[in-house]
């Protein structure tokens, strides 16, 4: 999902089709209308490299909470443009065409680097390549609110993982946790959001929800808020390595 503009400006919205199969769109145009378009349709449809954004031009949007909830059901990446001029349909599909291509060169890229088989899942990413995979330049992208959003999804997912014994999904899942822990500042407390998340006991899952009320909390500066939540965290039996520093939980 890729939305450009901003609430006070005015909000346009597309979504980008990365194809597991190549093809030229362009091929089942009318003639006609492929003369028409001319170079346009190189832009529109990617050149037939099996990607496309639908509509190629972004459409007006009220709100961008919709798209992002749309994209937390369905799972997709929620991507923002950046500003683009209102009423220039030129511009705006060849911002398009841009963000389209960049987010199709990542993604070939990560496909690209994934290996053929494996035993265990592979981890997307780790300490040793900090910053190099496609999901953490994508993180990167996002507002701290879409990142909380994703994080919540995440943890539901690990919770869910956990509850089937899935450990392909569980393994993919704290890889996507660690890749966006890392983009999140400190004082959310993502790397012990993760941890929780992944901790199979009872007081893994209420510490990871605490966790995630916490990060929303601290988004909003509801800081009374906040301090009730730490206490509750102080509360939860954990491993003390774990636990926060009991002399300063904002640290």
């Amino acid at each position: 999902m890729l939305y450009f503009g901003s609430p006070s400006t005015g909000l346009l919205a597309t979504y980008l089709v990365l194809l597991p199969v190549k093809m030229d769109v362009s091929k089942y145009l009318p003639p006609m209308l492929a003369a028409q378009l001319g170079t346009l349709a190189g832009e529109m449809l990617a050149e037939g490299g099996g990607s496309f954004a639908a509509p190629p031009i972004p459409e007006s949007v009220e709100t961008v909470e919709p798209l992002r909830r749309l994209a937390e059901v369905r799972g997709d990446d929620m991507l923002w443009g950046g500003d683009v001029v209102l009423g220039d349909m030129q511009a705006a599909m060849r911002q398009t065409a841009e963000a389209l291509s960049e987010y199709e060169s990542l993604y070939r890229s990560r496909v690209d680097a994934a290996p053929a088989a494996a035993s265990a899942p592979p981890r997307i990413e780790g300490p040793a390549d900090s910053g190099g995979s496609v999901q953490h330049v994508l993180y990167e992208l996002m507002s701290d609110r879409d990142r909380l959003a994703e994080l919540s999804k995440l943890v539901g997912t690990m919770r869910f993982a956990l509850e089937s014994q899935d450990k392909a999904l569980a393994g993919e899942t704290d890889a996507s946790l660690d890749a966006l822990a890392r983009t999140l500042p400190d004082h959310y407390w993502g790397e012990r959001v993760r941890k929780a998340a992944g901790d199979s006991s009872g007081g893994g899952a209420r510490l990871a929800q605490l966790y995630v009320e916490r990060c929303y909390k601290l988004l909003d500066e509801e800081f009374a808020e906040v301090a009730a939540l730490e206490r509750a965290i102080e509360a939860v039996p954990q491993d003390p390595g774990d636990a926060p520093p009991r002399s300063d939980l904002r640290g």
